[in-house]
């Protein structure tokens, strides 16, 4: 029998598609608890305008087209340990944290919104704070 490797169950990496993105008004923190900015990504899924100065990503089970999908950065986190409750907190109870296979195969954490969408308006190129 062969066992996962221990990224496969707890993964070191992070992608952020909101307001902990480099560009967005908390990528200090991310930078800071990141040893690494790997390739950017497309997730799976939608992303929505919540109306409180950060979006809602929704993933779906289908891996996007090739053009399609919710942009994200990838961070590799410096001390997963110490790094995801920090997040974790950050996030807030709107968000859970779920591991999702990336198109290339990567695992990662993405934070899910897990209330309704109904009545947000759709983000078709993802997150841009203004």
């Amino acid at each position: 029998m062969t066992l996962p490797r221990p990224d496969e169950q707890r993964p070191r990496r992070v992608a952020v598609y909101g307001t902990l993105r480099s560009a967005g008004s908390a990528g200090d923190l991310m930078r800071s608890l990141a040893s690494l900015r790997e390739n950017d990504t497309l997730l799976a899924g939608r992303l929505y305008d919540t109306g409180q100065g950060y979006p809602a990503f929704v993933p779906t089970e289908a891996a996007p087209a090739t053009n399609e999908g919710v942009p994200a950065e990838v961070y590799v986190l410096r001390e997963p340990e110490r790094s995801l409750p920090i997040l974790d907190r950050y996030e807030g109870p709107e968000y859970l944290r779920r591991v999702r296979t990336l198109r290339d195969r990567r695992r990662c954490w993405v934070y899910v919104w897990r209330g309704s969408v109904s009545g947000m308006t759709e983000l078709f190129h993802g997150w841009c704070e203004s």
